[in-house]
């Protein structure tokens, strides 16, 4: 089924089922007389179900009397009959209407103005520069000339190497690739500086390239502190300044603390999702909500921005997951166990990946009892290198 189809069908489809001696030619008459159905199934003998869009269900009248076959509704989906449900809510219906007239008016705007790749480029600039270019929010994207603005935007953005722009529905993305500053790149080389420790820790390893170690292999040093100074000394010559560098490891003292309790509740999705809309007007939230107040929902709002005479406006749409609660007891031994596993999954996933040639050089859990619970502490030792340049 294509899309055009699939737009058909939001107005209304309705499960019908038919009974009676002639079922087939009711099915033959549909189909000479262009009526559309689908999904035929023969329940028992005599009864026959099909799907069938609203608009098509009243031309069964004629077909039902020739064949002299009963028509009953067995399904009702789609948009038409949830507006029909709530047809003598009048606030519903004029909150509807509105909602679409909104998303129709504002969907040839740009709303939304995303940035990438922006590393040394201020973001305000970067939009700045867009605006003069002839882009910004609230801007009608019909006739917007992509190449004309990406131009402008290249000469009004001397650091950026290239420029793109994708627009999609509602939201440009301007993609910047910035120019590489070699003398920024190189400074290290040609520039006298010091190689300073930026974390707490003992030395485990220092190579020195260029430069003078202060420090030794098994002493503490502290975060400032010059690890390589960068300056040679000769019994000769004069001390002579130079681009310290070189490598630096150390073990560093972590910690991970968490508390968990023997009691806990648990969310079980039951799979049943619901819909609904609403509408923010300058961050006053109003939510059409037709939730059963028996049941619990997780709701995720997705949301569409833009500004309305000085007003912030979202459109928002909610995604409503019906979940029960049900409460788990843990032993003392089966926290430990989760705790564990969590507190190597956070160093093995947040903390590892982030550090430079670091690695997990010991682990010591610590587990106390507190009220209703245990709180479990993992210090654990990671040697990584450390350093930055700085120039004297």
């Amino acid at each position: 089924m294509g899309i055009t189809e699939n737009i058909k069908n939001l107005s209304g489809i309705v499960t019908v089922q038919i009974e009676g001696f002639f079922t087939e030619r009711f099915i033959n008459l549909c189909k000479i007389n262009n009526i559309n159905i689908w999904d035929v199934r023969n329940i028992v003998k005599g009864v026959v179900r099909f799907k069938i869009r609203i608009r098509d269900f009243k031309k069964l009248r004629k077909i039902a009397r020739k064949t002299k076959c009963k028509v009953k509704i067995k399904e009702k989906r789609r948009l038409y009959f949830k507006l029909f449900k709530y047809r003598k809510r009048k606030t519903f219906l004029i909150l509807i209407t509105l909602l679409f007239v909104f998303a129709i008016a504002f969907s040839t705007y740009i709303w939304n103005i995303n940035i990438e790749g922006n590393n040394t480029i201020d973001e305000d600039l970067i939009i700045s520069k867009l605006k003069e270019s002839g882009l910004y929010k609230g801007k009608n994207k019909i006739g917007l000339d992509k190449k004309e603005i990406v131009n402008s935007l290249r000469v009004l953005l001397p650091d950026a190497a290239w420029v793109g722009l994708e627009i999609d529905g509602t939201t440009a993305t301007v993609k910047i690739v910035e120019k590489v500053n070699l003398d920024d790149k190189y400074v290290q080389n040609t520039v006298p500086g010091d190689i300073v420790a930026n974390k707490n820790g003992i030395i485990t390893k220092i190579v020195v390239e260029n430069g003078t170690a202060l420090l030794k292999e098994g002493s503490y040093v502290e975060n400032g502190n010059i690890v390589i100074e960068g300056v040679m000394y000769s019994k000769i010559l004069e001390p002579t300044l130079v681009p310290a560098k070189g490598v630096v490891l150390i073990n560093s003292n972590n910690e991970f603390k968490k508390e968990y309790k023997y009691e806990e509740i648990v969310k079980n999705y039951t799979g049943k999702k619901r819909y609904t809309i609403g509408i923010t007007i300058n961050s006053k939230e109003n939510m059409l909500n037709y939730l059963n107040k028996d049941k619990k929902y997780d709701i995720t709002k997705n949301s569409k921005t833009f500004n309305l005479f000085g007003n912030v406006i979202s459109l928002d749409f909610y995604e409503c997951n019906e979940y029960t609660e049900t409460i788990v007891t843990r032993t003392k031994e089966e926290l430990v166990d989760i705790a564990t596993k969590e507190s190597k999954e956070y160093i093995n996933t947040q903390v590892i990946p982030n550090l430079k040639n670091a690695k997990l050089v010991s682990e010591d859990y610590i587990v106390e009892d507190i009220q209703d619970g245990i709180s479990f502490t993992n210090k654990y030792v990671i040697n990584e290198e450390i350093g930055i340049f700085r120039e004297r």
